[in-house]
């Protein structure tokens, strides 16, 4: 009823504004945008398995990697750990180190050699060559793995995460699987806050979508898994892209997902949880989404260029980068026309507010041990600032990655971790 009411009211806003008819154009195909991810999110529900599928997945060799390049090291310490104690264990674990300038012998020490359940732990240095050379190195040394995962350094699965990642790989035609990432320090400050409620969203409604399509287009580098096969026919082209000449080192887990949508479906399960830690200062965010944005500006490339036409993954990225650039344009001219443009501004903002928490509501379908309802709710109320952040400024960032896309570092944990186990709030009262 609010919807259709909204609705209503959007189609009013349309005929009235006769002198902004090209912006309410846009502005309806943004509204009508985000209501078919919406819509089709529903249908987005847990992979499940038959005990024949089960005791299937459970032959099956898995080996995962961890790429490691200036971690906190409680941060990699916690990553193991959850990792040996899996309801369904890996066959192997590979921490391969890029070079970093920070010591973990002792972790090496301690970690390395084969753990009770058979899982088998390996530790290798290597000279710095980015992330995608440090999956590599896993990727080339198990020719008999049969599912491959990469979990990044600072993320600790949950316990079943393994087993319920499995799952949608009793289906022959499912080449890769992300897992839903969590903010392990969500209630550190506003900045963890906010951003954990987009990316919550983002994951529920927009990537559920795309998972019920088989059209995933980023697996999360927290954690994602992959066909064995896949990943070794995929290998040389993967190490070795470049773009305009030169190499291209972001975007691996965007590229992962492209190679394995190439082969067959991409999709995500729900009920497999990877917690992460998200940057706790403005530095750190500003810097990850520049590089994001760097990796995203190549991806979206490649994606109009190699995914089929009428697939949801292309006309996702044709219509994402056009709502892009046209709701880039809005405020432009809003302000260009104040104060006559007031009035529409005015409902402009009031409809994507009202928006945003009608569709918000859907952050409250995961429920976490740690989260009582008043803080999922707090998270909830959260989920409008971070669209209104993410609006006015990372979009102007995301200009500027466009602009830089072929500096292709790490950009982040060049000087040391940045982010650690213990919150801000204490390492400062420490």
């Amino acid at each position: 009823m609010v919807s259709a009411g909204g609705t209503a009211r959007h189609l009013a806003f349309f005929w009235s504004f006769t002198h902004y008819r090209v912006l309410m154009i846009a502005w309806t195909c943004a509204f009508v945008f985000s209501a078919v991810q919406w819509v089709l999110s529903w249908r987005d529900r847990p992979w499940t398995v038959t005990p024949t599928q089960r005791e299937r997945l459970d032959r099956l060799r898995v080996t995962a990697n961890i790429p490691l390049y200036n971690e906190d090291p409680e941060l990699l310490d916690r990553c193991l750990y959850a990792l040996v104690n899996q309801t369904r264990p890996v066959n192997r674990i590979d921490v391969v180190d890029d070079g970093s300038s920070i010591g973990y012998e002792h972790l090496r020490r301690y970690w390395e050699g084969i753990w009770p359940g058979g899982t088998e732990v390996r530790w290798i240095r290597q000279r710095n060559g980015g992330k995608k050379q440090a999956q590599a190195a896993t990727f080339t040394s198990d020719p008999a793995a049969d599912i491959f995962i990469t979990v990044d350094s600072d993320t600790a699965l949950a316990a079943n995460a393994i087993e319920e990642g499995l799952k949608p790989f009793a289906h022959r035609t499912v080449m890769s699987v992300a897992g839903i990432e969590l903010a392990f320090n969500s209630g550190v400050n506003w900045l963890t806050r906010t951003v954990s409620a987009r990316s919550l969203f983002f994951q529920i409604v927009a990537c559920g979508a795309q998972s019920v399509c088989g059209d995933m287009l980023v697996n999360r580098g927290a954690y994602a898994l992959y066909r064995g096969g896949l990943i070794r026919a995929v290998v040389p082209a993967y190490v070795a892209e470049t773009f305009c000449g030169h190499p291209v080192k972001l975007g691996d887990d965007a590229a992962l997902t492209l190679f394995a949508r190439g082969r067959g479906r991409a999709v995500q399960q729900s009920t497999a949880f990877a917690l992460t830690m998200y940057p706790e200062t403005l530095s750190h965010h500003f810097r990850q989404w520049i590089r994001w944005m760097r990796g995203s500006t190549i991806r979206n490339v490649w994606r109009i260029r190699y995914l089929p036409i009428m697939s949801y993954g292309w006309w996702f990225t044709v219509i994402g980068d056009y709502m892009f650039l046209t709701t880039t344009i809005m405020p432009v001219i809003v302000a260009l026309t104040w104060p006559r443009s007031a009035y529409f501004a005015e409902g402009a903002l009031t409809a994507m507010l009202v928006w945003a928490y009608l569709t918000g509501l859907r952050i409250l379908a995961i429920h976490r041990s740690d989260e009582g309802w008043r803080y999922r709710l707090g998270t909830l109320l959260c989920y409008a600032p971070a669209v209104l952040w993410a609006t006015f400024v990372l979009r102007p960032l995301r200009f500027y990655g466009i602009a830089t896309f072929l500096r292709q570092g790490w950009a982040t944990r060049t000087d040391g971790a940045e982010v650690a186990i213990t919150p801000a709030r204490e390492r400062a009262a420490a």
